[in-house]
């Protein structure tokens, strides 16, 4: 878990020309489309979302983006922090 040094909304709106829709599907089934962004860390590449959106992404879920021209797994599931409490939902793969 990592500490965010602003809230996660003004990170999302600050580099909102990089924001992209992901659909989120687990098997054949979509479970719902999210505003992420792509970024890295010591850990690897990732997908940020914001927890407020309420993004039902596991381990194992695939990532798409709504054009159908990227496609990722998500190996692992990891929180950033503001102020304690958790804002961004770290989807790596």
């Amino acid at each position: 878990m990592g500490q965010l040094p602003i809230p996660a909304d003004i990170y999302f709106q600050d580099f909102s020309f990089d924001v992209l829709e992901y659909r989120v599907s687990d098997g054949e089934s979509v479970v719902g489309t999210y505003r992420g962004l792509s970024n890295t860390d010591e850990i690897g590449d990732y997908i940020g979302f914001l927890v407020k959106d309420q993004p039902q992404i596991s381990v194992g879920s695939t990532l798409s983006t709504v054009d159908g021209l990227e496609k990722y797994q998500v190996r692992q599931i990891a929180y950033d922090r503001y102020n304690g409490q958790p804002e961004l939902l770290k989807a790596y793969y």
